[in-house]
């Protein structure tokens, strides 16, 4: 028998947490516990002293059989995922334009940039042919993004929301409707097209920090305060029952003022709380290197859960079992003038499209692209010997296309950063309600 190489032992809480970020279980132990596992110079010692606990970690998989392959068995069970025939995700982006200007927006604004007639015809086509050539299709998610999506939601969206429904009935294919945006432009009209088509579509919209830090950013000529606006349709989504996603953009400028947007949100439904909301903390990425603000992100997403709210942030990613979309097969972004790509995180540059869609509604890759991508992953070897390789995967096939295949990490073999991954792990479980976390005493059996 010997440990997995995913296990990690940190300090928690005047306790000690054992970890395994292969199979995401934690184990809180006792000091004298702590000390055995710490001082055993091999297993037998463990089974010797405290066989209790030697039975428990290896019915937990925290101790497994010699002639288990614990890299191997990940890369097959992501190859898995990534090759998944039954399931699609499409990304559609109506515009390039958007009704505001963030000044971090890494997108490059196109005015007037919207779906053409053509191109609307060409993606109908595609839907048609996908749902036609794929009898293994069971479920499909349509995603629109941009640019702001819902700047042409009648001339655009809903033609296609209502093809793709349409084939999704028609085939028995579960469907998934959602959209990438501000929120500033959600109204009753969207809200009563969905209702009548018993549609439940899900959205993200950003915050940009609370009132004042976000007027800041989410402005322009006209509108001087789109925080107010924004909450009163982020509430009436919810009073409807849409799924919403709260991206809580933060800087070390507005991080300390997050805590106040609790009170837009504090008097929603238990029933609401739980199952239609959630706050997604994102740094800012031009702001990353900046001042270290670990510790107070870490109390305002304590205040977020003690009020009864599901949060998550970047390091509560599982790109094992929810890998990037961009990793998949069954993926792709059309763009408002039909180029291909696969990553939303960059802009829709056409010198870097991979493909795109021609007039009888298929895709044309370019350069093997699409192939490219798939075989790009698994070559980082320093990743098979880190102990989160099982939640991060080395990062996603874009930042393995962007390294030319050369290893490299993207918390910068930065253990302190590693350790903060591993502690986040831990705090979610804590908070998950339907997990319960067993602390083992020298007396446990």
């Amino acid at each position: 028998m010997k440990f997995s190489q995913f296990n990690s032992i940190l300090e928690y809480r005047d306790q000690f947490a054992l970890f395994n970020s292969y199979h995401n279980k934690v184990i809180l132990l006792d000091p004298k516990v702590h000390l055995l596992l710490k001082s055993s110079n091999d297993i037998d010692d463990i089974e010797n002293h405290h066989p209790s606990l030697f039975y428990y970690l290896i019915r937990h998989k925290f101790i497994i059989d010699n002639s288990v392959d614990e890299v191997k068995d990940i890369i097959n069970l992501r190859t898995i995922i990534d090759e998944n025939k039954k399931e699609f995700i499409l990304f559609v982006n109506p515009t390039m334009n958007c009704n505001f200007n963030c000044w971090y927006c890494y997108e490059k604004k196109i005015k007037n940039s919207k779906i053409d007639t053509i191109t609307l015809i060409k993606i109908e086509k595609y839907l048609n042919n996908l749902f036609n050539e794929n009898p293994s299709l069971k479920s499909f998610s349509l995603s629109f993004f941009g640019g702001e999506p819902l700047l042409f939601f009648r001339k655009n969206v809903i033609p296609l929301i209502d093809n793709f429904i349409f084939n999704c009935n028609k085939f028995g294919v579960l469907n998934n409707v959602n959209f990438t945006t501000n929120g500033f432009l959600v109204n009753d009209f969207l809200i009563d097209y969905f209702l009548k088509n018993n549609i439940s579509p899900s959205f993200q919209i950003t915050l940009d920090g609370f009132k004042n830090d976000h007027n800041i950013t989410r402005y322009n000529k006209t509108i001087k305060d789109s925080y107010t606006k924004i909450i009163k349709n982020i509430r009436l989504l919810l009073n409807n029952l849409f799924f919403v996603r709260v991206r809580i953009n933060y800087t070390d400028k507005n991080i300390t003022h997050l805590s106040k947007i609790l009170n837009d949100f504090n008097d929603l439904t238990p029933d609401i709380k739980d199952n239609y909301l959630v706050f997604d903390f994102q740094r800012v990425w031009q702001n990353e290197n900046g001042l270290n603000i670990d510790e107070i992100l870490y109390k305002t997403i304590l205040q977020f859960k003690e009020e009864g709210f599901n949060v998550n942030h970047k390091n509560n990613m599982n790109n094992l079992i929810d890998p990037c979309y961009a990793d998949k097969r069954n993926s792709l972004i059309i763009n408002y003038n039909g180029d291909i790509y696969k990553c939303t995180a960059r802009d829709f540059n056409p010198a870097n499209r991979e493909g795109f869609i021609d007039e009888n509604g298929y895709i044309i890759w370019i350069n093997e692209f699409l192939e490219k991508r798939m075989h790009i992953k698994f070559k980082n070897k320093t990743c098979f010997s880190c102990k989160i390789f099982p939640i991060c995967i080395g990062g996603c096939s874009q930042q393995a296309l962007e390294n030319n295949g050369n290893d490299y990490c993207i918390y910068f073999n930065d253990e302190t950063k590693i350790m903060n991954v591993i502690r986040d792990k831990i705090e979610n479980l804590l908070y998950n309600k339907d997990v319960k976390i067993p602390t083992l005493n020298e007396n446990s059996s």
